[in-house]
């Protein structure tokens, strides 16, 4: 300490006002209440943004097309319906930028034979068009759609917070708020999709695995396939962790299975056009109609759609950089002993495979596909590291 009481920061350090703040900022109790505070504000402002700046995507007019569609059934009825419904709340340039923006856009305004042979990859979300009906009579369709995003991810963070407090972390929200940014939280809140009432179910279900209560855990992650089937993924990376790090197989498995059947019986209850039909719409080339959409296999579409995969994840989105990270931080964890003897490790293992499967099941490039495996990811490391932020008393002396 001697080199350093010579220097401006030492004097400053030994004054009554540097004293006080050196006391008060090594005091942990109070480092764990800004931690839960910053996170709790954070998790307000992108909740009061997402009310005040909705994002009205084109999602959101394909999810009000099919919460329609259980009372009309004509192409022409419902796309003059479900476009009023939109006008009524959109501005000016959201409404050109939904009808007229590009060809695809423009084609779906035009022809509503084309756009009701779109809802196919919208009617598998069976949960959430759902929801979106039982709030329809209190809220109207619109506002049900935003409430779908913001009220899961008001749940979502203080989840994610609660977390933190059991495993005795608060002061990992420092670290946390920002890698959630990074994955697109914010964006997704102020979106339409089902991705933010995934994430609730989907950190819920990991929580209760981290727990030991697996019944639950299989509950939550059997309902997250009505949410979004492709959450099967999960549930299959929770299934090989569960095998490789002896948990309670029976569990996982009959979860596993029954997810899979659900999945079947919603794609074809659904009329979904299969999966080489999806991902060629998806990852190769958008199409203007999918009704009776059947493209043959072809390993130069099927090649094309993955280097697409790849380099717009890369230049465009975060996900793959952050998943890099938080491997990486997964294995210095382990390295100095700090992933702990419980469950840590197999969730660790299941959500990096999880991501990795998730994009090479369908390589779509955007965060938000991701979000689920890097929150999952990021709580639970960050919960086993434990940081620690205030300062050490000796600086004062």
């Amino acid at each position: 300490m001697a080199a350093q009481q010579g220097t401006l920061l030492g004097w400053a350090l030994q004054t009554g006002v540097g004293e006080t703040v050196v006391r008060t900022a090594s005091r942990r109790s109070l480092l764990d209440r800004l931690a839960a505070l910053f996170m709790a504000l954070t998790v307000a402002a992108i909740a009061a943004y997402g009310t005040l700046k909705p994002d009205y995507n084109w999602d959101m007019v394909a999810y009000i097309a099919t919460a329609l569609e259980n009372r009309i059934s004509d192409p022409v009825a419902l796309h003059a319906e479900t476009w009023a419904e939109i006008d009524a709340g959109a501005s000016e340039d959201e409404q050109f930028k939904l009808k007229k923006s590009n060809p695809y856009n423009l084609n779906q305004w035009e022809n509503p034979a084309d756009f009701q042979s779109q809802l196919s990859m919208y009617r598998v979300k069976v949960a959430y068009v759902a929801l979106l009906r039982v709030l329809e009579p209190a809220t109207g369709l619109i506002n049900a759609s935003l409430i779908l995003s913001i009220v899961p991810a008001i749940g979502f963070g203080f989840l994610c917070l609660w977390w933190l407090q059991r495993e005795n972390a608060l002061q990992g929200a420092f670290v946390l708020v920002p890698v959630l940014l990074i994955a697109d939280y914010s964006r997704m809140t102020s979106a339409v999709t089902p991705d933010m009432v995934l994430a609730l179910v989907s950190i819920a279900a990991l929580y209760s695995l981290l727990r030991g209560r697996d019944v639950l855990a299989g509950a939550l992650l059997f309902s997250s396939v009505f949410i979004r089937p492709d959450n099967i993924i999960l549930i299959f990376a929770l299934l090989i962790a569960a095998v490789l790090f002896g948990w309670r197989k029976l569990p996982m498995a009959v979860t596993f299975v029954a997810s899979l059947a659900a999945c079947m019986l919603i794609s074809k209850l659904g009329d979904h056009p299969g999966w080489w039909a999806h991902f060629y719409f998806s990852c190769v080339q958008i199409q203007n109609s999918m009704a009776n959409f059947h493209p043959d296999f072809s390993l130069v579409a099927f090649a094309k759609g993955y280097a697409r995969g790849v380099i717009v994840s890369l230049q465009n989105n975060d996900w793959p950089a952050l998943l890099a990270l938080l491997v990486a931080a997964w294995a210095l964890l382990n390295k100095y002993g700090r992933m702990g003897t419980g469950r840590e490790n197999a969730l660790a293992f299941a959500l990096a495979i999880g991501a990795l499967g998730k994009f090479a099941s369908f390589p779509l490039p955007d965060d938000r596909f991701y979000f689920v495996f890097i929150a999952g990811l990021a709580v639970v490391l960050i919960a086993a590291w434990k940081p620690r932020f205030e300062a050490m008393k000796s600086l004062s002396h």
